[in-house]
């Protein structure tokens, strides 16, 4: 297959069920051997979305293009995938080893193939010398891995996670990820996933998908959607954000609250909007000597609480009483060695690539007309594949 091509691609995708839209005009494409993972809150289309690639839901409008060739009306025996389910979905009346071999056995392989591949999935997943135990004796971490073992048996095209470590305790969750991305890189298999944990999309995926309403928000690397978050919703869904509301006095000044602000960015022309920044980009400083506010913007903020985080520390301030509380993370040593005191005023500088300002939307416009005022990003189409089981 030419590697230019994508090996995924979905186009125009939409789906309602009554008078809710679940997708809504999905565009989308994926390189083979790329982990995607779709990212978004409950009901925003992510699952719906890896429905109809899978062909478990039937889209009203668009194509889904596999390999080249159009699936997007072949029912789900005839599509090149495996998938996984946040329930295991595993056969409780059948041993793991026959569980595994399920697929390979509907293959008409013959039986001697079909026990080497068993062995070797169980050893891939770590779990050697459990092939003659039901799925009822195993936890779940185990039972979720040979529900993988069982996806990738039939060596598919393409693997489908339907948010398949969310009933799992933290530690195994932490654990079986990194066997996730390790076992998907080693054979090199597309992958989407859904999520609805940032953090789970930020550690596994090459490239997430942002959803909210049935249609994507936002298509980037981890890096990229950490860092240049490209609408309002996607810089509160990922990571933490402060987001300040302010009426744009001029191209170079906000209004925060009650306050006039100088910004070291070209505001879009607009009335409001929202101020964005991460936490961590925040400096603290004593006074305000010194400060460029050129490329920095510069705030005094009256520290209100501490709030201990492990490995850094929050401070939750105040810039006006009309506006939500601006937090600072900082590391526990700069903590102990500026002790700031609680109802103390501080000083406050962001520098300007950091910043992100969100035209306040207008009416009639969907959750995609607020882009950062800031971000060059394009929202670019996202590339998805899928593989038939």
């Amino acid at each position: 297959m030419n590697t230019s091509t994508p090996y995924l691609q979905i186009q125009h995708l939409r789906k309602s069920f009554g008078s809710f839209t679940a997708l809504d005009d999905i565009s989308l494409e994926i390189k083979e051997g790329e982990f995607v993972c779709f990212l978004g809150p409950s009901g925003c289309g992510k699952t719906t979305l890896l429905r109809a690639i899978a062909g478990l839901e039937q889209q009203e409008e668009g194509r889904i293009v596999q390999a080249g060739g159009d699936i997007s009306t072949l029912p789900p025996q005839q599509r090149d995938f495996g998938i996984v389910f946040q329930s295991y979905a595993l056969f409780p009346n059948l041993t793991v080893s026959e569980n595994i071999a399920y697929g390979l056995a509907n293959m008409k392989m013959p039986r001697r193939e079909r026990q080497q591949r068993v062995e070797a999935l169980l050893e891939q997943i770590h779990l050697p010398d459990i092939g003659d135990k039901f799925p009822g004796q195993l936890s779940g971490g185990q039972q979720q891995r040979v529900a993988l073992a069982r996806a990738l048996a039939t060596e598919p095209g393409l693997l489908l996670l339907d948010e398949p470590l969310s009933a799992l305790d933290a530690r195994v969750r932490l654990h079986l990820r990194n066997e996730i991305c390790t076992l998907q890189r080693k054979l090199g298999i597309t992958t989407i996933m859904v999520t609805h944990d940032q953090d789970e999309a930020l550690t596994m995926a090459d490239r997430i998908v942002v959803m909210d309403h049935g249609r994507i928000a936002q298509v980037g690397t981890p890096e990229e959607i950490y860092q240049q978050p490209a609408t309002e919703f996607v810089a509160r869904f990922v990571g933490s954000m402060n987001l300040l509301p302010a009426e744009v006095l001029d191209r170079l000044s906000l209004m925060l609250g009650r306050k006039e602000v100088p910004v070291p960015m070209v505001l879009p022309v607009c009335d409001r909007g929202t101020l964005g920044f991460r936490p961590e980009s925040v400096q603290l400083h004593n006074g305000p000597f010194g400060l460029n506010r050129d490329d920095h913007l510069v705030l005094q903020a009256r520290l209100d609480q501490v709030h201990f985080m492990g490995a850094f520390v929050r401070l939750e301030m105040t810039l006006d009483e009309e506006l939500p509380s601006i937090h600072v993370d900082l590391p526990v040593e700069q903590l102990h060695s500026q002790k700031p005191a609680v109802g103390e005023s501080l000083w406050l500088s962001i520098a300007a690539e950091s910043l992100k300002f969100y035209p306040a939307e207008q009416q009639g416009h969907g959750p995609m007309q607020s882009r950062p005022a800031d971000s060059g990003m394009q929202m670019g189409v996202a590339a998805m594949q899928v593989a038939g089981a």
